[in-house]
């Protein structure tokens, strides 16, 4: 019975623990304790047997974690199931070659080198899933500490792999210490050392937020319209003249000097009379600037696009979406095999930007993010690194519901803004909007908008998940840029442990054996 547990349940109760440490559970202390079911149940095993288990607990994590996406099922029927079980799979890949590397290590060196060899291939790995066939870094371990906000400081150093690293540490050095009689001391006080070396250091990193007498006030309207009604040309002009009414109540109500819409909100060409008339009149008659999503075509091609209006309604800015989601907005290698478009149902046929943005406004420069594109740390460091002095992320989450999607996204873009010390406008069309502050800390949208046009505050005590699919507006000052601890890029530290992980299997392989020998000649 004890073997049948640690072979087969040890794996997906690690599994299963890792996904509780994310939203919506988010028993983010979790995390330090999560994988060592998984470790324990490996410790004798062949690099097969172990690659098996590790793509086992990989599997189970990332089915609980991405269930959002079989929400998919109401706009692309069952494809969706078996996409997201697909693309689990995938993922779980890079578990079993991590696990077979893993006990292939520990076959030719000691148990310590092993474990302390772990963190390095983990971060390796999330660094490549990350990254390779265009990359879907969501299951960061990293991501699952926002409410740790002392931690995630380390987001500014290496961004959310080296939060991994520290996890993952731990973990393997608890199942070492349950073990390894030998080593279960030295294991014990070296997983305290490391938390506490991580929490004292985030420590340091900590500031308050600072803010100009003049800063700039920032609007944000939640629309929460559903995403059919996007798809329904009857709705195009009905949206955006709810969202001008919302607006002008706010800006009635406080001084803003730059109003953010969601992404998705402005369905057809910004330019025709029957949209551009009711924002130009809005911006004049509000005196603030816009920023706002808007789907655009030029030269036969489609575009997911987000425009800066000023307030005298001129067309200041655009950006258009540089890393388009896939199996969303276009199918990968759809060219070269014709019948993925046909399963796949896809928004269908978008086209990417090309050049990254920084829009002025008011004195302040915005470097904006659509959607998906707040996974990306090269991204956000890319805008930061070009002038930035702010990001803004507008995003339709309409397509999940009330899913876990949501929360996720939110505390991905929490560690955008400490990875660049950047303030960040974030404008979700079904929650959750609000703005962080450079390190971290989260103001949500408060207020709602009657249909006399008053504004009502929301009653003290709600939190983000409390927002969710509702229609709410809110004003926030938005703090100065912070000063970042490095000179370099937070996204190069992770490449760094990907060279590390690599040193580290040549040296196990070069000189594997002498290490496991030493260790069993031990009394």
């Amino acid at each position: 019975m004890n073997d049948l547990f640690r072979r087969h349940a040890s794996p997906l109760l690690s599994g299963l623990l890792l996904a509780s440490a994310f939203p919506v559970f988010h028993f983010y202390p979790l995390a330090w304790i999560a994988l060592v079911p998984l470790l324990a149940s490996t410790r004798d095993d062949v690099p097969t047997r172990a690659a098996w288990r590790f793509f086992s607990a990989g599997f189970l994590f990332h089915v609980l974690l991405l269930q959002w996406m079989m929400a998919n099922i109401m706009w692309a029927g069952g494809w969706a199931v078996l996409g997201q079980l697909a693309l689990c799979a995938v993922l779980a890949l890079f578990w079993a070659a991590t696990g077979a590397a893993w006990s292939w290590i520990r076959a030719k060196q000691s148990a310590l080198f092993a474990a302390l060899s772990l963190p390095m291939l983990w971060v390796a790995m999330e660094q490549l899933q990350g990254t390779v066939f265009t990359g879907l870094g969501w299951s960061n371990l990293g991501y699952s500490q926002g409410p740790d906000l002392i931690l995630v400081q380390w987001a500014a150093l290496g961004s959310a792999p080296v939060i991994s690293l520290f996890l993952v540490a731990v973990n393997a050095l608890a199942a070492l210490a349950i073990f390894e009689k030998r080593w279960r001391y030295r294991s014990v006080a070296g997983c305290i050392v490391i938390a506490a070396f991580a929490h004292a250091v985030g420590y340091l990193m900590m500031d308050d937020a600072t803010y100009d007498e003049d800063a700039l006030r920032v609007g944000i309207f939640q629309s929460n319209f559903p995403q059919e009604m996007k798809w329904d040309p009857e709705y195009t002009t009905h949206m955006v003249e709810v969202a001008v009414e919302k607006s002008l109540a706010l800006a009635r109500r406080d001084d803003i000097d730059l109003m953010v819409w969601p992404e998705a909100l402005v369905t057809g060409d910004i330019t025709k009379p029957t949209l551009y008339n009711p924002i130009a009149m809005a911006v004049n008659t509000g005196g603030f600037h816009l920023f706002t999503g808007a789907a655009r075509r030029e030269a036969g091609n489609s575009y997911n696009s987000s425009y800066l209006i000023g307030k005298d309604a001129s067309i200041l800015g655009r950006y258009d979406k540089m890393h388009l989601a896939p199996f969303g907005e276009y199918v990968p290698w759809a060219g070269y095999i014709p019948f993925l478009s046909r399963l796949v149902p896809s928004i269908g046929g978008m086209s990417a930007g090309t050049n990254a943005v920084v829009m002025q406004v008011d004195g302040r420069s915005m470097g904006p993010m659509i959607c998906f594109e707040m996974l990306f740390p090269p991204m956000a460091q890319r805008l930061e690194a070009n002038g930035a002095d702010f990001l803004t992320v507008i995003t339709n989450l309409a397509w999940f519901g009330r899913s876990n999607a949501v929360p996720q996204e939110l505390e991905i873009t929490r560690l955008r803004a400490i990875e660049t010390r950047l303030p960040v406008v974030h404008c979700a069309n079904t929650g959750i909007s609000g703005v962080f502050d450079p390190w971290g800390r989260f103001s949500m949208v408060n207020a709602v908008v009657d249909s006399s046009g008053r504004v009502f505050e929301l009653r003290d005590g709600l939190k983000p998940k409390d927002i969710v699919m509702h229609r709410l507006v809110g004003s926030f000052d938005l703090p100065d840029a912070g000063a970042r601890p490095v000179p370099f890029r937070p996204h190069h530290a992770a490449w760094v442990m990907v060279a590390l992980a690599a040193g580290v299997l040549v040296f196990a392989g070069v000189f594997g054996g002498r290490g496991k020998m030493r260790e069993q000649d031990r009394p």
